[in-house]
C-alpha cells in the first residue's frame, strides 16, 4: 500500500513538475513569438519610411548641386555687372544725369563708387 501511495505521488509529482515546465517553455514561446510580430511589424513600417527618406536625400542633393550651379554663375557673371554698372552711371553723369550709385549685386555687399575707366 505504501509503495502504491509512493507511486501516485511520484506520478503527480512528475506530472505537476512537468506542467510547470512545459508552462514555462510556452510562456517564452509565446513571448518570442510576440517579438517576433512586433519586429515584423517595425521591420513593414521602417523599410517604406528608410525609402522615402532615400528619395528625400536624392532630391535634397540634386537641389544643392542646382543652387551651387546658380550661385556659381553668378559669382561669374558679378564682375561684368559691376564693370558696367560704373560705366553706365559715368556716362549717364557724363550727360548731367544725376544718378546715384549702384545698389550692390549680392546683399551685404559693400560697394565702391567708381568712375568709368578713361
Amino acid at each position: 500500500m505504501i509503495g502504491e501511495v509512493a507511486s501516485v505521488l511520484g506520478g503527480l509529482v512528475t506530472g505537476i513538475g512537468g506542467v510547470f515546465v512545459a508552462g514555462i517553455f510556452n510562456r517564452r514561446k509565446r513571448r518570442a513569438d510576440a517579438v517576433a510580430v512586433l519586429t515584423r511589424a517595425a521591420a513593414q513600417m521602417v523599410e517604406p519610411l528608410s525609402r522615402q527618406l532615400a528619395a528625400m536625400t536624392a532630391e535634397l542633393e540634386a537641389h544643392r548641386r542646382l543652387v551651387a550651379d546658380a550661385e556659381r554663375r553668378c559669382r561669374l557673371a558679378a564682375p561684368q555687372h559691376a564693370s558696367w554698372d560704373i560705366v553706365v552711371r559715368s556716362s549717364l553723369l557724363d550727360l548731367g544725369v544725376d544718378v546715384p550709385p549702384p545698389p550692390p549685386l549680392e546683399p551685404g555687399e559693400i560697394r565702391m563708387t567708381g568712375s568709368a575707366p578713361g
